[in-house]
């Protein structure tokens, strides 16, 4: 899970000069306008990025985002506060409470606030890192729905069954990638069984007479 300090946290959410969550790509052109709002994976770079949108030629998308580096076993999810979620982040803050998730339907499911970023479009960002294999990803494959709280105020999530596909494709392109075994080492020059008649046999010397 990704860990950062409380107080990289509370100047994160203070400071409004942190750069914008962005899925490359989603701008790009296409051969045909799609018009069905759904989850979409684009992968480019060593990267992966999901999100909702209505077509791949947009950048107008859903509040979450979930993005990983292919292989590397973990994502991490991009969420756009809605208004009335930043005063309760206030509130979290003026408590001195450390933002953890707790994540729906995963018993053992959590995480905490990787980074709070202020961006000119679309708002207030949070982010939080999970492992790729853990059950609440699972399910969200099956249902197209995420559910968390924060802080144990903040209960957030939301549900799109169109796109089930894009949310397997990504998931298997995050999950980690078994490690191949060293090849073993091999001698420069072939072996060869020894040859026991390549050396004459030792006699030895005739006994001195007296």
């Amino acid at each position: 899970m990704g860990t950062t300090s409380w107080s990289k946290v509370r100047a994160g959410l203070w400071a409004a000069s942190m750069s914008a969550f962005s899925l490359l790509g989603l701008c790009q052109p296409t051969m045909a306008q799609e018009s069905v709002y759904r989850w979409r994976v684009l992968t480019t770079d060593g990267h992966s990025f999901l999100n909702q949108a209505d077509s791949e030629a947009t950048d107008t998308v859903g509040r979450f985002g979930l993005s990983c580096t292919v292989g590397s076993g973990n994502v991490e999810v991009t969420v756009r506060m809605k208004d009335e979620q930043r005063a309760q982040f206030a509130e979290i803050l003026k408590g001195g409470r450390y933002p953890d998730v707790v994540l729906s339907g995963d018993s053992a499911g959590r995480s905490v606030i990787d980074a709070l970023k202020m961006t000119d479009d679309p708002g207030w960002l949070y982010t939080f890192s999970v492992s790729a294999d853990t059950k609440w990803l699972a399910d969200f494959e099956v249902t197209g729905a995420l559910r968390f709280v924060v802080g144990k105020t903040i209960r957030d999530g939301d549900s799109l069954k169109v796109g089930l596909d894009a949310i397997s494709d990504f998931r298997s392109q995050c999950t980690k990638k078994p490690q191949s075994p060293p090849p073993a080492p091999q001698s420069s020059l072939p072996w060869t069984r020894p040859d026991p008649n390549a050396f004459p046999p030792v006699t030895a010397p005739p006994a001195a007479s007296r």
